[in-house]
């Protein structure tokens, strides 16, 4: 027991340090061309003497790896030795892959398939492997259903979830085993294996978030490998936004909300800004000028004033609207035309209306509907004989289509110069006719008594 904790003591210091290595120039396979998804890895471990060709143009990455061939590439990757020894006293081990298997086995890495046959010829799959991986590196499973991530989890051995979730949870699977289903059961081909040592081989760097204010900013790793897809969860707080082009690590914009993971510790910073208002909506708050046509005429819209609303309350005339119809079309029909005002702001477009009238040929003159008095005589207050003076009486008309207009031509009760003889308050009526229709306004005035004293 003692001699086995040495060895893991021992083997931790290897794997800790074997990344360190600086990596020279490695052969070139014929059959792994540049855009290989493996290629680094493939290189990787065959310049660390992991693997080796099978002849020097020739890798055959997608071959099968048998549970003796990983034996023996896994104690070449932990640094053991797996040669047969040269002792003429001792029996020899029959097979290459002898060694391995009683050395690995004796350290509890490797079991065979029952108690008494390892398989030497059957293939290594991918949930033996991950299960190797686990009881290797000793890798905890942070996530023990973190092997539900895979469509087809429930083929998954048993023995081998807990070794899953664990390879899963250290981002080992990265770029190898990251696919929507898992295929427990397919053998492991020369080049996954090279992916998954060359994973284990690369160095973790951090990723924090600056301090922030107006929303907060979440990573999907607190620490990954150089080559990680990273996503941020960018939340605002409420009436905040994340300002365009604020979102960066180590002062490098992210284009959306993922970047790929550089090889260094990288710092997250943004910043929050207050949401603009938006436009909600438009009405008409002065209608045109001219809201009456005849037939053939063109649409007029002076006067016309338009004024959104914004979702903050505020208020504000526009203009860069469009109207349908436009402005300086014919109106050719008759009857209720109703004018449709559009304005846009950013993606967001209302609209408001108002209707016009147009009629066939010239349109009905307008008629008299009142009239009123908008400015009384001068002279208001008489005494007893005095005769009624109009000087200053301003006449002022209405008609059906809004206008006004001051007029002339009116009569009165009692009559201008009429001598007023009754004395008190003395109601005169003004009559005014246009065609057939007459209206009438009145004012008063005020008669005294005559001075019986003599003055003047």
């Amino acid at each position: 027991m003692k001699i086995k904790k040495l060895f893991t003591v021992v083997l931790i210091f290897i794997l800790a340090t074997s990344g360190l290595v600086t990596i020279s120039f490695a052969q070139t396979f014929t059959d792994v061309p540049e855009d290989h998804p493996y290629k680094d890895a493939i290189e990787f471990c065959q310049q660390k003497g992991y693997v080796v060709g099978i002849d020097e143009t020739t890798f055959m990455p997608d071959a099968k790896l048998t549970r003796a061939q990983l034996a023996v590439l896994w104690c070449r990757i932990l640094s053991i030795r797996d040669k047969n020894h040269k002792f003429a006293d001792i029996t020899q081990l029959a097979n290459y892959w002898d060694n391995a298997v009683i050395v690995l086995n004796s350290l509890g890495i490797v079991k065979g398939v029952s108690e008494t046959s390892f398989s030497p010829d059957s293939y290594i799959t991918r949930e033996q492997l991950a299960l190797l991986t686990k009881k290797t590196y000793k890798l905890g499973a942070e996530d023990p259903d973190a092997y539900k991530q895979y469509t087809d989890h429930e083929s998954i051995s048993e023995w081998a979830r807990d070794g899953i979730s664990s390879c899963i949870n250290a981002e080992v699977f990265e770029g190898l085993f990251d696919k929507e289903n898992f295929m427990p059961q397919e053998p492991v081909t020369r080049a996954e294996l090279c992916k998954l040592v060359y994973n284990l081989s690369l160095p973790k760097y951090t990723i924090t978030i600056a301090p922030l204010e107006g929303g907060t900013i979440t990573a999907s790793h607190a620490r990954a490998r150089a080559g990680t897809l990273i996503s941020l969860d960018v939340i605002p707080d409420e009436g905040k936004q994340l300002k365009p082009g604020t979102l960066k690590y180590n002062d490098t914009p992210i284009e959306g909300n993922t970047f790929i993971m550089p090889p260094e510790d990288v710092l997250i910073t943004a910043e929050f800004e207050d949401i603009p208002p938006v436009l909600e909506s438009i009405e008409v708050t002065s209608e045109p000028d001219k809201t009456t046509y005849t037939v053939g005429e063109a649409l007029d819209l002076t006067g016309l004033v338009i004024t959104a609303t914004y979702s903050d309350g505020s208020q504000a005339v526009v203009t860069g609207y469009t109207t349908d119809p436009a402005e300086g079309t014919t109106l050719d029909t008759e009857g209720t035309v109703n004018v449709v005002v559009s304005y846009t702001e950013g993606d967001i477009t209302v609209t408001t209306s108002f209707d016009v009238e147009v009629t066939d040929g010239e349109p009905e003159p307008a008629t008299l509907e009142s009239i009123e008095v908008t400015s009384g005589p001068n002279k208001t207050t008489y005494t007893v004989g005095e005769a009624l003076d109009l000087t200053g009486l301003v006449i002022t008309a209405t008609y059906s289509d809004g206008s006004t207009n001051a007029v002339t031509g009116y009569t009165t009760n009692p009559v201008e110069g009429e001598a007023l003889n009754t004395e008190g308050t003395v109601t005169v009526t003004v009559s005014y006719t246009e065609g057939e229709i007459t209206k009438t306004a009145t004012f008063d005035v005020q008669v005294n008594p005559a001075d019986t004293n003599g003055n003047e």
